[in-house]
């Protein structure tokens, strides 16, 4: 014999699945948010998205910077496979050196490199 469900169990499974569904949802979105201020780690990391982007350069992967105990490095891959890597050069993590495959792209201050970057009008 074929009992209809109950409305209330029925109302509750929709919430439920509707719960968890947004929830999962928002999981990739906020992981991809990137904050308004930032460390020194998300500086360096912005300096060097925009070293490569005003150099051209088609970015497969973007640097991803981790704290190191000599600093920052970070790594990425261009479009065209050659490694895309960023360091810092002086204790204070103040200037980088950012490399595409054996080419030096830029050597120098990370806040120069930033505050060109807030300057621009492109």
């Amino acid at each position: 014999m074929n009992r209809p469900l109950r409305p209330a169990v029925t109302a509750w499974a929709i919430v439920a699945v509707v719960g968890v569904a947004t929830g999962v949802s928002g999981c990739s979105q906020v992981a991809a948010l990137a904050p308004v201020g930032g460390n020194t780690i998300t500086e360096i990391r912005y300096a060097a998205n925009d070293v490569l982007v005003g150099a051209g350069i088609e970015i497969l992967t973007a640097p991803v910077c981790v704290s190191t105990a000599g600093g920052v490095a970070c790594t990425g891959q261009t479009a065209s496979g050659e490694p895309i890597t960023v360091t810092t050069t002086d204790a204070a993590l103040t200037t980088i050196d950012v490399t595409v495959g054996s080419t030096t792209v830029y050597s120098g201050s990370v806040s120069a490199v930033l505050d060109a970057a807030a300057r621009s009008t492109k």
